[in-house]
């Protein structure tokens, strides 16, 4: 889970008004300073007379109130968009319709229509036909692995596969994450409203994988942790809240869910806080603060990759009731983290730690990541593996066949190795950069950007945005001091399932996030690379904003580079040898020497050589210099300087004649006349035929 979900916990304290201000007064006195069970029972209470409404009724509760900005249904299961007359029921694919889910499925407290639970809007959606099907009676969870249903651009807002949350192992469906605090809340709404029966449920259907057969605490201990979780990390929306407004009117039940109203509650009657009574706008958590993530004592396998290959994870930090910073510490071998520090709000609200993995040596590693303050304190046990054969450095030997601009230079072989890579370099030459790659951040498993607003992973990409908020990245600074503030970002994504028109804003911001330069581009339903071209300051504390600006308008990363400079028509050459007479880099070299041409006269230069393997690639080798053969050691004749008195020579000498090189008077003035002319190709010609003694 990602830094989308933000805790509600100490943060609901002090929540907008609009959160409050329409709770009737008095609703709640009965359920005032009480805690866990009797504060339930107190809920129960105020909640249980409500009017059964009819399924029709219910019917037209969403087509007239569970409507977006748009007029559209807001379908939880989908991205499908539908009109308040798409109601239907039966479909073969997604995007065929909408009907009505109960989210606890109607056969888990006995199927019977005539249950008040049968209708009760706290806990029926519109939803997608196909996908409500998928969805059949399995209990919600999650699950790493699961088949998402799709229908070209629509694509399933859940999915169905194997539990992997500690506690339960058999099949469970897994809605998206901007949906999964509401779902919560309704499962505690109905452990409180149905309390006097809820112990029976357990009998029919599945019900028992989520509900453990008492009045208290209701679920079954992996149902609760991981719908508390949920519930702390997916906060009340304000679709919720006209919601519980809306159902509470005359005209439908007339009741209210308390953990909308009050979302602290679920803290007081199953949380961090049993055992405290409840004030309405009490502290949530006083002089008891909490680090809920990351959990003492818990493992990460980052997983495996090649040598020099990185790996990156996410790690939620969520507490309650802190007034102390966090540190953050790793420690272990290829292990870093980001950031160092995390303010007591920032937990509060809900953040991530970013950490990263890179190692050229195979083998497994463990790491220790640490977070914690004078309050609080966790350890996360981290793991990583390396695989792939490991490879040498080679051993560099002197150069041989040195010319006047050419050199053999050469290296012992390594085992394992299938080509090797050869870097040559002037002495003393640094090479013009025209841009520099400043970043390279991948983000179809995850990122080291900051993230902001709606934002998450999302199989493969990092999403921007949801249904119900927009979302963006900002980058780690970048130092555009030796471009004079000119960068060049480019961005691999595309648009999220169906939402076409999907518009990705790219900007360049300084260290207080104003904005200096921005491009803004509309994307494609396939992955694509958006180059930005912009100009921030020449100083090192710029960065790089991505956004997406439109709620339902998604952008999916993959992957982003930034660069110093104009990067903006630069390619990769797919060419084994790239460079200029001063510096040169040669690769895919099969063989243990490599004859280096076209070099500067009278230079010296250094070379190193590294071995490429299958898996796995070597350090560099020791470095040689070498020095090229001046003009008093060339043979009278080379004029061309490469070693050799041929024919060569005579047609590069009449190009100087005729003004088509530069003239070398020196190494063309064969007869020592002190001029060039005709006569030094009949001088040369002579030395060539062995005619000149």
């Amino acid at each position: 889970m990602k830094k989308y979900f933000i805790s509600t916990m100490v943060a609901l304290i002090a929540f907008p008004a609009m959160l409050l201000a329409s709770v009737p007064t008095g609703y709640y006195n009965a359920a005032q300073n009480k805690t866990g069970e009797a504060l339930l029972t107190a809920l129960y209470n105020i909640i249980k007379n409500h009017t059964k409404l009819s399924y029709s009724k219910v019917l037209s509760f969403m087509q007239t109130k569970d409507l977006d900005a748009n007029n559209h249904i807001i379908d939880m299961y989908s991205t499908a968009v539908y009109g308040p007359d798409d109601n239907g029921s039966s479909a073969t694919d997604v995007g065929e319709g909408w009907n009505r889910e109960h989210s606890m499925p109607n056969s888990w407290f006995g199927g019977s229509s005539s249950h008040k639970a049968y209708t009760d809007l706290f806990h029926l959606y519109p939803t997608d036909i196909r996908v409500n099907g998928q969805r059949s009676s399995f209990p919600f969870g999650e699950c790493a692995n699961g088949t998402r249903l799709t229908n070209g651009n629509i694509v399933a807002k859940g999915k169905l596969g194997t539990s992997t949350y500690s506690g339960y192992t058999g099949t469970v469906f897994e809605p998206d994450d901007e949906y999964k605090g509401d779902f919560a809340r309704s499962y505690f709404y109905l452990a409180t409203c149905y309390n006097d029966e809820i112990s029976s449920w357990k009998n029919y259907n599945q019900a028992s994988t989520m509900l453990n057969g008492n009045s208290y605490p209701v679920f079954t201990n992996w149902a609760l942790q991981m719908l508390l979780e949920w519930h702390r990390k997916d906060p009340v929306s304000q679709k919720e809240i006209a919601r519980n407004e809306a159902i509470y009117s005359s005209e439908y039940q007339g009741n209210r869910n308390p953990y909308i109203d009050y979302p602290e509650l679920v803290e007081y009657v199953w949380g961090n806080m049993v055992g405290t009574n409840w004030t309405p706008g009490g502290s949530v958590n006083p002089n008891n603060p909490v680090l809920n993530l990351p959990e003492d004592g818990s493992i990460i396998n980052m997983g495996s990759t090649t040598p020099g290959n990185r790996l990156t994870a996410t790690v939620d930090v969520e507490g309650v009731g802190l007034l102390q910073p966090l540190t953050v510490t790793i420690s272990g071998t290829g292990f870093s983290a980001y950031p160092q520090t995390i303010s007591a709000a920032d937990a509060i609200t809900g953040t991530n730690i970013y950490v990263t993995f890179n190692s050229g040596t195979i083998g497994t590693y463990t790491g220790t990541l640490t977070v914690s303050s004078s309050e609080v304190s966790a350890t996360v046990t981290l793991k990583a593996t390396v695989n792939g054969s490991t490879i040498t450095a080679p051993v560099a030997t002197d150069a041989t066949n040195v010319t006047g601009t050419s050199f053999t230079a050469n290296w012992g072989a390594v085992t394992g190795a299938q080509t090797y890579t050869l870097y040559v370099n002037k002495k003393g030459y640094v090479p013009p950069a025209e841009y520099t790659l400043l970043l390279d951040e991948d983000m179809s498993s995850g990122t080291t950007w900051t993230a902001y607003g709606k934002t998450y992973q999302d199989e493969g990409y990092f999403r921007l945005g949801t249904s119900s908020g927009t979302g963006y990245v900002i980058s780690p600074s970048v130092n555009l001091t030796s471009s004079n503030g000119v960068t060049t970002v480019k961005v691999t994504g595309r648009y999220f399932g169906s939402d076409s028109g999907t518009q990705m804003k790219v900007s360049v911001i300084d260290g207080n996030e104003n904005e200096l330069d921005s491009e803004t581009f509309t994307l494609t339903a396939t992955d694509a690379v958006y180059t930005a071209v912009l100009t921030g300051a020449a100083s090192p504390t710029n960065r790089i904003k991505i956004e997406n600006t439109i709620n339902k308008k998604r952008v999916q990363l993959k992957g982003v580079k930034v660069y110093a400079g104009d990067a903006s028509a630069a390619t990769l050459k797919a060419v084994s040898e790239s460079g200029d007479e001063n510096t040169r880099t040669i690769t895919g070299i099969t063989a243990t020497s490599y004859n280096v041409q076209n070099l500067t006269q009278d230079g010296t230069y250094e070379y190193k050589v590294k071995a490429i393997g299958a898996n796995a690639q070597s350090d560099w080798s020791n470095l040689i210099e070498v020095t090229l053969a001046d003009a008093q050691q060339w043979q009278l004749g080379d004029v061309n300087r490469d070693g050799l008195v041929n024919v060569s020579d005579v047609t590069y000498l009449i190009n100087m004649i005729l003004n088509i090189v530069p003239m070398d008077k020196e190494a063309a003035d064969i007869n020592s006349d002190n001029a060039v002319n005709v006569s030094d190709v009949t001088a040369l010609i002579n030395i060539i035929l062995g005619l000149n003694n």
